[in-house]
This record gives structure tokens, sequence and C-alpha cells, in this order.
């Protein structure tokens, strides 16, 4: 079937109000209105629900109209429901779930016109931000009678040395031809029929260190015609696993792990393919090697990118089960869909190599429940049947699980349960609950899970998956190794600053495959959940309006590494040399107020303008070193011994060159880093970034481009000014503005708007060119400052 991009030319509007014209992806929600009486509050970033309607024209030829239609849809958040020419057509409630609507017979020739109506008015309905609207792409398939399915082409890896690949063609009629192709275009092998065994000579497998991609394209022939054609690109590897660990093509792997939710960033939850790629290319820039996609199917573009990039994925799909965790969450669907959602996230991710484990869930309960294990069991028996091929785990919080059955249940208030022993001075039992009790216990947390009775309450559910997901309970690693010798283990969520001691047992214990960090990079919603403060009215978990930032990624919501992903790179030893990072001198002189889900709120920058005289606590993160010797302007600081991967340092902030040198155990300089002020008059700069996707896999359903551009304060010497925030105003010409914006962890502006606030100097713009014009982004400061660049000739 030929597959055409159905995402421009959409008309949106919002609790019945005024239209406007969009372009999909597009997150709704986004674009609500935020404040301190949202429902959610913290959870959803003091972002309010709505209801959500688009509607497109769209018009068919006669040959299409005639033949098989259907409308693919990669996400729409949530509780769908799709008119076609006033014909309802049936949609999934999930908001995060790949689905195809079949139109045939509904659509005609000439105009035809699509409603499709989504909503979150109802909240809290998520314990993050969910984003809302048709958040991810649209596609249009339309093909003859005898044609390929989507999703229709399946290859498979049976062997490695020699490598052999089966490959499965679903069609309603005619003869499959199949051709394999490696990724020069050479031909390496060509078969005819449905199901075909292909012999690949001297075949390049692929991993996170060798993403090598192969081609199988289809056509399928009928009297001797081809009817239609498909293609496909997949990896040559296998997956095992058991108590020796988690082997890629029968190589050791250890994944060195990150947690990432739906958001992009400024741009909300839209699924931009440039957004995906360029996420995961500075993912893999840190050192990861592995995201976990919390907590729902991940977007088909961030696989792809995946596939190209070498990252490995375990492949999330629900944050609950039939027990609500908010008031008005999915659970009230699950057991009525949750076996569609299976069949359609094995179906999307069959060929993506990069996905290497499904995950059937985070923190949830419901295996100590009655019917619970019974229930996993089952989830984890659709999975091994719909595919073989790759393990089944299930982020289980064990501590959550143990407080369940003692009946201090976390998620009482979502279920709507009335707690007689609860005062009036005690908070209700929540999601929200759970957090604040994990950011007041910190990582003692994850001793909880050690109490008597924990092992035989939780081993049922441990037990029916292939490989076992420990959220924070590092403290059951060295007891479960040898308890359960046979179990094979992976922390699926632990807090990033225990990382050097859950790194060196995932290296002693061979059935620890990995640990996956709380966050990888930072997402809106669970405002301040993982973000240091510095008043006491904003200290704790659940951060006061108008913050709305986590706070918790290794790397910021533009993708700016900080002190996170400088330990990670060190206890990896993925870094070159010596990083040095810097706690923000400008607050140095008031209290911190820490975050459990953050070690460190230390950033690469030594230029603090103003701060002359203040106190400066510097942090170097080295993976090699014995010791770190630490000079400000070409006189030495101090030199210290590097304990847990870190040599921390406190001096007066004076602007010039901090340089630390790396030293061996012999005294022999390692390596060493750099940092500068800024110097002079302060200016703007913009930098346009180059397209993350790989030319090869662009996609033709962007309906253009999407364009990042940093924007920084710059001194005379190029140096981005970490003290000199400021409003800015962007406008561009040639294309549309989407957003604008800086992490600024607690603001009122809005990514929208055009004018934001800079955050330590930096802010970014996300800008959509919809066609071949010449275009430009043109940003204005106070005092006559302004940058232009150019985004696009013609």
């Amino acid at each position: 079937m030929k597959r055409l991009g159905f995402n421009d030319g959409w008309e949106f509007s919002r609790d019945d109000g005024p239209c406007e014209a969009v372009v999909v992806p597009h997150d709704a929600m986004l674009g609500n209105r935020r404040g301190p009486d949202a429902p959610a509050a913290s959870a959803s970033g003091y972002y309010h629900g709505a209801r959500y309607a688009y509607r497109k024209a769209f018009s068919l030829d006669e040959a299409q109209a005639e033949g098989v239609a259907l409308l693919e849809f990669e996400g729409v958040y949530r509780d769908t429901r799709i008119i076609v020419n006033g014909v309802d057509v049936p949609a999934p409630p999930y908001g995060f779930v790949p689905f195809f609507v079949d139109v045939t017979g509904v659509v005609h020739s000439g105009r035809n016109e699509i409603e499709v109506y989504a909503e979150n008015a109802s909240q809290p309905d998520c314990r993050w931000y969910s984003g809302g609207g048709i958040h991810r792409p649209v596609w249009l398939w339309t093909g003859g009678t005898n044609h390929i399915q989507p999703e229709g082409v399946r290859v498979a890896t049976l062997a490695t040395d020699p490598a052999r690949i089966q490959v499965q063609v679903v069609c309603t009629g005619g003869v499959p031809n199949v051709r394999i192709e490696d990724a020069a275009g050479t031909v390496v092998g060509t078969g005819r029929g449905e199901l075909q065994e292909f012999a690949v000579p001297d075949a390049k497998l692929w991993s996170d260190e060798t993403p090598y991609l192969y081609r199988c394209c289809v056509s399928l022939e009928v009297d001797g015609q081809v009817v239609d054609t498909a293609e496909t690109r997949f990896g040559i590897r296998t997956l095992t696993w058991g108590s020796f660990g988690l082997r890629v093509n029968g190589r050791e792997t250890l994944l060195r792990g990150g947690c990432i939710h739906c958001d992009n960033g400024i741009v909300g939850a839209a699924s931009h393919p440039e957004s995906e790629w360029r996420r995961v290319r500075l993912l893999k820039q840190a050192g990861f090697n592995a995201i976990r996609v919390a907590h729902n199917p991940a977007p088909a573009a961030l696989l792809d990118a995946c596939d190209a990039l070498g990252m490995y994925v375990m492949d999330e799909t629900w944050d609950m089960w039939f027990t609500p965790k908010s008031r008005h969450d999915y659970a009230r669907h699950f057991l009525d869909w949750c076996d569609y959602d299976l069949q359609r996230l094995t179906s999307r991710d069959f060929n993506h190599p990069s996905v290497i484990m499904y995950s059937i869930g985070n923190e949830v309960a419901d295996p100590i429940e009655p019917g619970g294990v019974e229930l996993e069991q089952s989830l984890v028996a659709l999975l091994h049947a719909l595919d073989p091929t790759r393990p089944v785990t299930c982020g289980f919080n064990l501590t959550m699980m143990v407080m369940e059955r003692i009946g201090r249940g976390w998620y009482d208030d979502a279920k709507g349960v009335a707690d007689a022993a609860s005062s009036v001075d005690e908070p209700p039992r929540s999601s929200m609950l759970f957090n604040l009790t994990a950011q007041g216990l910190g990582t003692g947390m994850t001793m909880l899970a050690n109490v008597p009775g924990a092992d035989a309450l939780v081993s049922p559910a441990l037990d029916a998956l292939d490989i076992a997901g420990y959220n924070y309970a590092a403290a059951r690693y060295p007891v479960d190794v040898h308890a359960h010798p046979e179990r094979t283990i992976v922390g699926s969520e632990t807090f990033p600053h225990r990382l050097p001691a859950n790194w060196r047992k995932v290296r002693e214990y061979p059935q620890l495959v990995g640990d996956f960090m709380w966050a990888a990079w930072d997402y809106l919603g669970e405002a301040g959940a993982g973000s240091w403060a510095y008043t006491p009215e904003e200290a704790g978990f659940s951060k006061p309006w108008p913050w709305l930032l986590a706070g918790s990624g290794a790397l910021d919501i533009m993708g700016n590494p900080g002190a996170p992903a400088a330990l990670a790179a060190a206890v990896w030893q993925t870094a070159a040399g010596p990083s040095i990072q810097v706690r923000p001198v400008n607050i140095m002189d008031g209290r911190t107020f820490k975050a459990t889900w953050r070690g460190s709120d230390a950033i690469p920058s030594w230029s603090w303008r103003g701060c002359e005289g203040m106190p400066a606590q510097v942090e170097v993160y080295d993976g090699r070193a014995h010791a770190i010797r630490l000079e400000l302007n070409g006189q030495v600081v101090d030199e210290k011994r590097v304990r847990e991967y870190v040599a921390k340092f406190s001096l007066e902030y004076q602007p010039g060159t901090l340089e630390a040198i790396a030293l061996g155990a012999d005294g022999c300089e390692l390596g060493r880093d750099m940092l500068h002020s800024a110097t002079g008059d302060l200016r703007l700069r913009i930098d346009v970034e180059p397209s993350a996707i790989a030319p090869a896999m662009r996609p033709c359903s962007t309906e253009g481009d999407i364009v990042y551009a940093q924007i920084a304060i710059v001194g005379e010497n190029g140096i981005v000014e970490s003290n000199a925030n400021m409003l800015l105003r962007a406008t561009v010409e040639g294309g549309d503005l989407l957003a604008f914006g800086s992490p600024c962890p607690a603001t009122e502006e809005r990514y929208q708007d055009g004018a934001f606030t800079t955050y330590r100097g930096r802010a970014q713009a996300i800008i959509h060119c919809a066609d071949s014009s010449e275009a430009h982004l043109i940003v204005e400061g106070p005092d006559g400052l302004r940058a232009e660049a150019c985004l696009r000739e013609h």
C-alpha cells in the first residue's frame, strides 16, 4: 500500500473555541490555561486539561477511493473519537498506542472530511505532563484489493554465525518477491513466497556499537504484474538472557541506561522526527547506550533514530493496570484494551533491532491484589506469542508493593478510597504522597524493600518475568543474586547519584544486566521533583506555582548536560578526560535545599559576572584519575583525591580560566579540562543546528523541516555568560516559530508566545519551515541587542 503523510491542513479548536490552522504532530495541551488552580497541580506542571477538536478536508482520486484506505495515527491523547464523512470509526482510548482505522467504503472520490476529537479535561489523569491531541504523526494508506498489509513485512534473525534471517510477508493475495539489500544497496539475497529464509553472507551484525541496517524490499505480483511494494529496514542481531546476563549477538552487554518521558521540552509532547533524533543523538554523545521509554510506547521516529544510531530500547506499555494512580487515568480502560495495546506495540516494534525488551508496566502494585499475578502471567504469555524474540520485564517498585500489602497503599486517593485512620492534617495517599515520602527518605527508601517478608511477597511477580525490573531496590541486588541465582535483573529505575555503587554491582553480578537512571532527559510536569531549591518555600518534592520542569534530567530540556551526565560518563568511562562542573555561583551565599532525584546542581560554566569574591564550589568528574589538580588563572588552587569519581573544591570566584588536570597514581597527567569566563561586552549569538536525522531516513511526513536554533548571551570571546539572564523576543521570516523558551524551571512565560527569559544565559527556538523558501530567525533583547541567522537558504 502507498503511505502518504497526512499532517498538514488541519484546523484545531480547544473547548469549542475559535479555530486555528495547525500542522501535526501538535501538542494541544501546551496551549491550555496554566495556573495555581490546576487540578493536577505540580504533576502536570500546573497545566489544565481541555477538550480538543481537529478537522481536515482531503481529496482522493477515484482509484484511491475505490480501493482499500486506512488511516494510521501514531498517537492521540486521549479517549479518541474519529468521524470520517459523518461516520464514526472505532479508535482506541489509550493516548500513546499507534493504531489504524479502516475507512474503506467510508471515503469517496473528491472531497472528504475527517474530525478527530480527544480530551484530557478530567484532571488529574496522569502523574506527569502528558500532552494532548494529535501529538504524533498521521499517515494515509491506500491500495488495491491485493496488497501488502501495513507492518506486513516481518524480519527475524535466526542465527548470526553464519547469519540467517526469516522474512514473513502478510498480503491479501498475489505472490511476494523479496529482495535483501545491504546499506550500500547491494543485493545480498532474493526469494519468492510469503515465508522465506535467507543466508546473508559476510553479514554485519547490529548492536549499539555497530548499528548496521539492511533493507528488505518486497514487490507483490498478480498475473505477472506488480500491484504493490513495501520495504522495511532491519538489523541482524540476536538476544539471549538468563543467569549469565544479557547477550547481544552472543556478547555480554551492560545497559548504560536512562529513563525519558514523552515530551520534547519546549515543543511539548509533539513528536517531531527531528526532535526524537536529536534527543537520541545527544544521549548517545553523553554515553548512554540504552533508553527506557517511560511509561508509554515509544514514538516510531525515536525507534528509527535508535536503530540508526545504536541505542537499546526498553519499550514500556503503561504506568498503571486496573488500579488507578490518578483519579481519571487509563485504569478504567485497561482490562478491555490491554491485549489490543500489546498487539499494536509488538506489530510496530518487531523490525526495530533497537528494541531489546518490552516492559508491561511501571510501579504497579496490582500483582499483590487478587488475580494480579494471573493477569501479569497472561500479559507475558501474550507478548511471548506475539514476539518470542524479546524478553519481557516490568519496573516493579518493591517498596511500594510492600507498603501496599501492609495497608499503606499510595494510590488510595486515586481510587476514591477514604482512609478511616487519616486525620484532616494527613494528606491523601496518592502518587504525589509516594514521591513526597521518597523525597523524605532519600536513598534510604531502597532499604525498605529488604524488610522481612518482602521477598515472599514480591517474588511471584518478579519470577513471572523474563527479566525482573527493580525500581529503587538496589539494596536487594546482593541478596537476590544469591537467593534467586536463576533470576535475571535490571535496575529499571534508580537514583542517578547512586550510579557509582549501582554500576559496581552491575559489573560484579552477571545476572544484573544494567541500570536506568531517573532521568536521562528533563521533562515537563512532576514540577521540581529533581530541582534543587534555594528558598524554604520551594523546598521539597512538589514545588509551588509557577514551577514547571521536573529538574531530574542528566540533560536539561534543551539537551545541555550537567553534573549528573558528567558523573555517568565518569562511571561508565565513556568520557575522554575530566569534566569540570560548577555549582551556580550566583546562589552560593544562601541556603540550598537538595532533591532526592538529583545529586548535584552543577553545570560546566565558569562565567558568573558580578559574583567576584563569592564562594564557589567546583566538582571535577573523572573515571580514571587518582587525583585532580585545580588551577585558576595559572595558579594552583588545590590538589585532591578522586573519590567516587569526583573531586570537590571550594574557592572564591574570580573570572578567568579554570583548569583541571587529571593525574594518575604515579602523578603523570592523564587529561585536562578547561572553562573560561566571558569577556567584554555581551551580545546575542544564534547557532543553527544541522538536521539530526540521517539523510537516508528522513521521513516524508513532516511537510517541511523542523529546525533547532540555540540562542546564547555571550562575551566578545564567545563564552556563554551564565549570570546574565534577559527577556528575549524571537520572530521568524519564511517559517513558523513552534516554540521559544529556556530551561528555566519556574516561570509563567509561555513557549508559544515568542518571548522568553534566558536561563543561565541560554534559550532555544524551534522552527517549522514549511516550504523551500529562505527562512530567517531574528532574536532581540534589551539595550538594542539583536542577532539574526539564516535557517535555510533558498
